[in-house]
């Protein structure tokens, strides 16, 4: 019996509901029913749907029963894996509002004295002890520093250190910390079968690197079940600029707090050669040259002929759509090198990369609000104030007609998400190639602040882009009859 045959089979017998009585008030034959409950047949959507009407169901009872359904449907692992896609999207969203998704601390707050004052070599045992060691380790190292700083090797599973180091860093934005993580092997991953490890790493970390800090840097490096760990007795570590190390066990249950100059000393010279043998995850561009030249390096990397390229970003992505004369009439006339940045933009952009045939088509997910602010600003996200004029409200009108023709022919589609089920980023623009990769984009469109990270990696691409086209029923967004009608409306009182 499936799990949704065994829920449905525990309603039934909770509620001593008549099957007859059941199958006549949904409008479905008794024997479906039947073959759910004993042989776990996996009925349609529209079956479902009729059932939840049907059955005594309370609001959270429905949603679990319909969970259970998908679930059923399509695997635990999948089913996990959107919830965890869903989950760094409202991560990075809630950062983006300068709260914590995790801890609920918003960016203001103060640290007091130094906890480890006077402190020696110190043990712990226990997770509630380790667990104190470790916030007192990383409020130490910001009350005692004028240039904090932190050095770890954590895995992604350690909740509890993710929650307080976040904390500190969204209220101390200069903190400077150099992070290590290993990825999983995707072949080492499936084995599992339970939740995409790597999924869960980036849900931890992202939020370090779209949070207002400039400090946080993300390297990483492949783990492989048959290789042993980077040390034996206690894999992971943390390294403070009070000059204190935190060497924590494998199961976060003890760890040992050391002041010994010259053991700090040799941990230290331990993460920089394991720095040397990792990949930088996440970036930073100090120029708009830089952030075209990279998001060229990806566009590059897509085969249009093949091309599936889903967006999920606050405003509806249109700038692709756009002529190489529409460019050179909005970049700024007395920008210096305006000729290389109008031949850098023109090859990101001027490509219509929503040519690709209905089999393969392209998604954006945006909200009403980035739709309106398009409107009211002129401006869309990727274009930067400092180097683009706005567009008046007729070429805005003209663009969106445009995006409205691709719509319609089956080429793009436009969604906008239910603000009630799922809260978007507004300033970044997370882009989703199933072949190429995926890439996540923030930026201050006033200053110069451009962030990006870039991420080949099977499990992670193909888990956005199953979330991405799954998306219109899932209930998080209008479907496409909806959201058109929403961009014609718009396009009508401009």
């Amino acid at each position: 019996m499936s799990l949704f045959g065994e829920h449905l089979r525990n309603i039934v017998d909770s509620h001593n509901i008549n099957i007859y009585a059941l199958a006549k008030s949904a409008g479905i034959e008794r024997t479906v029913i039947h073959k759910i409950m004993s042989v776990g047949r996996i009925p349609s959507d529209q079956t479902v749907q009729k059932l939840a009407d049907a059955l005594p169901l309370s609001p959270d009872e429905r949603r679990t029963f319909l969970e259970n359904f998908n679930i059923s449907k399509i695997g635990k692992y999948r089913h996990n894996q959107r919830l965890q896609v869903k989950n760094i999207i409202e991560s990075i969203a809630h950062i983006e509002n300068g709260v914590s998704i995790a801890t609920g601390f918003d960016i203001n707050g103060t640290i007091g004295k130094s906890p480890l004052n006077g402190a020696t070599n110190t043990t712990a045992t226990g997770s509630f002890a380790v667990n104190n060691l470790v916030k007192a380790v990383l409020e130490d190292t910001i009350a005692c520093e004028a240039e904090p700083a932190v050095d770890c090797v954590i895995p992604g599973n350690y909740q509890y250190f993710y929650n307080e180091l976040l904390a500190i860093y969204l209220r101390f934005p200069q903190m400077q910390i150099k992070h290590i993580l290993a990825f999983t092997k995707r072949t080492d991953m499936l084995k599992t079968e339970t939740e995409n490890e790597n999924l869960k790493i980036l849900s931890q970390t992202l939020p370090f690197a779209f949070a207002p800090g400039t400090g946080y840097s993300l390297s990483y490096y492949y783990k492989h079940s048959t290789e042993p760990e980077v040390t034996s007795l206690m894999p992971y570590f943390i390294l403070t600029s009070a000059n204190k190390l935190l060497l924590i066990g494998k199961d976060f249950d003890n760890a040992v707090l050391i002041c010994d100059e010259s053991i700090v000393k040799m941990y230290r010279g331990m993460f920089s050669t394991m720095l040397d043998d990792t990949y930088p995850l996440i970036k930073r561009l100090n120029s708009t040259m830089e952030f075209f030249a990279s998001l060229l390096n990806s566009v590059s990397e897509i085969d249009i002929t093949k091309n599936t390229l889903h967006c999920i970003e606050g405003q509806p992505c249109f700038l692709p759509l756009a002529s190489n004369e529409f460019f050179d009439k909005h970049i700024k006339k007395d920008i210096p090198n305006r000729d290389m940045t109008l031949e850098l933009i023109t090859a990101c952009y001027g490509m219509d990369l929503y040519g690709a045939s209905a089999q393969n088509q392209n998604i954006n997910v945006c909200t009403i609000d980035g739709l309106n602010d398009i409107i009211e600003t002129g401006y869309v996200s990727l274009a930067f104030r400092e180097i683009i004029l706005p567009m008046s409200r007729d070429t805005i009108k003209e663009m969106l007609t445009i995006l409205q023709n691709k719509i319609t022919e089956n080429k793009i589609k436009l969604l906008f998400n239910n603000p009630s089920k799922m809260i978007l980023p507004t300033k970044t623009r997370i882009q989703i190639n199933r072949t190429s990769g995926i890439a996540l984009y923030i930026l201050d469109t006033i200053g110069s602040d451009y962030r990006f990270l870039t991420l080949s990696e099977d499990s992670v691409n193909e888990a956005f882009a199953d979330f991405v086209e799954s998306i219109e029923d899932s209930g998080l967004v209008d479907n496409k009859m909806i959201s058109l009608a929403t961009l014609e409306r718009t396009i009508n009182e401009i």
